[in-house]
């Protein structure tokens, strides 16, 4: 083979090797998990201007569930809950649950757990915002996992998703976990996309 034939080959070996790293790159604007007042209240609004119900009681919750706002997260061979009071969410952030929990497992070889799912206004911890969208529904949190691997494909997961623009993650550290918040209409976008 010629020597500018070989270049050749090198050159294209070497720009499908960048393209492939560059669909998975993640911009520089969004290289942290630390959340911000901004990220709290960018969630809350879009909670309040897609007019989702944030849950105050139990009661609330169990009225949710009669007419389908939310559904029960139930089984599942990707994900376990654990200590979860209200193990529900809206229907798309089930789905979005699943996904995400399937290709852990894959990935990592362990289930994702859940720690927390809706939370009504009344049983919201100390330390939640009053801006909350747990008592909507379209939060979880997961727990960080202890494993490097796995700790460190979710937290890359999560940073490509919201850089997508179809959820704000949160890495918090007292307890330690992931705070989720979706954005159901633009994950459903995301997902007719794909």
């Amino acid at each position: 083979m010629r020597p500018s034939s070989i270049r050749s080959l090198r050159l294209s070996a070497l720009a499908t090797c960048a393209a492939a790293l560059c669909a998975h790159a993640i911009p520089a604007n969004a290289q942290s998990l630390r959340g911000s007042r901004h990220s709290v209240n960018h969630t809350y609004h879009y909670a309040v201007a897609h007019d989702l119900d944030f849950t105050r009681t139990s009661r609330d919750v169990k009225r949710e569930l009669r007419s389908g706002t939310l559904v029960r997260l139930g089984a599942s061979p990707h994900f376990v809950t654990r200590d979860v009071s209200f193990p529900y969410v809206t229907p798309v952030t089930r789905t979005f649950v699943r996904r995400l929990a399937a290709e852990y497992h894959h990935a990592c070889g362990e289930l994702l757990v859940i720690t927390s799912a809706v939370r009504p206004e009344t049983v919201q911890p100390a330390n939640a915002s009053e801006r909350s969208v747990h008592p909507a529904g379209i939060a979880v949190d997961l727990r960080r996992p202890a494993n490097t691997k796995c700790r460190t494909w979710l937290r890359h997961s999560l940073l490509i998703l919201e850089h997508r623009g179809v959820l704000d993650a949160t890495e918090e550290h007292y307890p330690a976990h992931f705070h989720v918040a979706l954005f159901p209409v633009k994950y459903d976008q995301y997902l007719a996309s794909r």
